[in-house]
């Protein structure tokens, strides 16, 4: 799924709109990507001299990547976060790597495994849960 097609899915437009394309979507897993660039709007002053990407950011991205992985129509909302740990950076330039796995379906949501890595290297790691509504 290219970017157009991602935004075709999703009602987050710039500059909320985290991914960049899909690249797997199965019955238990979907896995994307987010191409950090030195434009993007927050590096203006989340340290300037040093810019890193915000992690609340990253978790945003998860979080595009898991509401295209449930095929809802409606919205996708986070209603948890567990074991949730920030291991490297993310820099303009890097391609950020979105891994969601499902742990558990509920009745009106999931729970999935997340992790997001830099040429294999985890940025971010832990578990999501989300209501479908």
């Amino acid at each position: 799924m290219n970017a157009l097609e991602v935004k075709g899915k999703l009602p987050h437009r710039y500059p909320m709109l985290m991914l960049d394309g899909v690249e797997e979507v199965s019955e238990n897993r979907a896995v994307g990507y987010k191409n950090v660039t030195m434009s993007e709007p927050h590096f203006q002053g989340h340290f300037p001299e040093a810019p890193v990407m915000p992690g609340v950011l990253t978790m945003e991205a998860l979080c595009q990547l898991a509401w295209i992985w449930s095929g809802h129509e409606g919205t996708v909302r986070m209603t948890s976060i567990k074991k949730l740990r920030f291991r490297r950076p993310t820099m303009p330039g890097d391609r950020l790597k979105l891994e969601i796995d499902l742990v558990e379906r509920e009745e009106n949501g999931f729970v999935v495994k997340v992790l997001a890595s830099v040429e294999g290297e985890p940025s971010v790691t832990g578990q999501l849960s989300f209501v479908l509504e």
